[in-house]
């Protein structure tokens, strides 16, 4: 069954992906769909298929809730691999990333995760991204809380976003991460 996504109250939608029991609340006025790319790649993005969730806003897709400032978007994507253990499933995905910060593990609405960051930019874009990595039955399930920016100054009339501001936007990525829920599911 595919992954869908519905609404589930005025402000939030509901995404499921019942075939890895996957399912989360995200804003409304965000967008869903793999064909929409930034210029910095994720760390997450498994090579040899698509993400299993692509939720973001873009400066370039109509809503940014900081315009006039050098954000232009943000991401919350999830994808799927095989690992026996949340650490294992980290280490493979930031394998050949030599700029990452462990955070050790934590535990958010009941699952356990290990956490790094990492970022990284080029002609004037950058990213910044928050991994967490769960591990259930051999399946490793990976979450990205991604933030993209240019350089301040890039696009006319646009400032640095400020700490505060950049706050709000990674609180709205941490409370989508807050809201997921996986459910075992039984494979034929």
């Amino acid at each position: 069954m595919a992954q869908q996504a519905s609404l589930a109250s005025a402000s939030t939608k509901r995404f499921s992906d019942p075939a890895y029991g996957v399912t989360f609340r995200y804003p409304a006025k965000w967008s869903s769909g793999n064909g929409y790319k930034f210029y910095s790649p994720l760390s997450i993005a498994p090579q040899n298929e698509p993400l299993r969730a692509n939720i973001f806003f873009s400066s370039n897709k109509g809503f940014n809730p900081y315009p006039q400032t050098n954000l232009s978007g943000a991401q919350f994507s999830y994808s799927v691999r095989k690992a026996s253990t949340s650490e294992e499933c980290l280490k493979q995905v930031l394998q050949d990333n030599g700029n990452v910060e462990n955070f050790g593990t934590e535990d958010i609405n009941g699952i356990h995760y290990s956490h790094a960051q990492t970022g990284s930019g080029g002609m004037c874009h950058q990213i910044s991204e928050d991994i967490y990595a769960a591990s259930r039955n051999g399946t490793c399930y990976v979450f990205d809380l991604a933030v993209h920016t240019l350089c301040a100054g890039v696009v006319d009339n646009t400032r640095e976003i400020t700490g505060s501001e950049l706050s709000q936007v990674h609180a709205s990525l941490e409370k989508i991460l807050s809201s997921v829920e996986i459910k075992d599911v039984k494979k034929d």
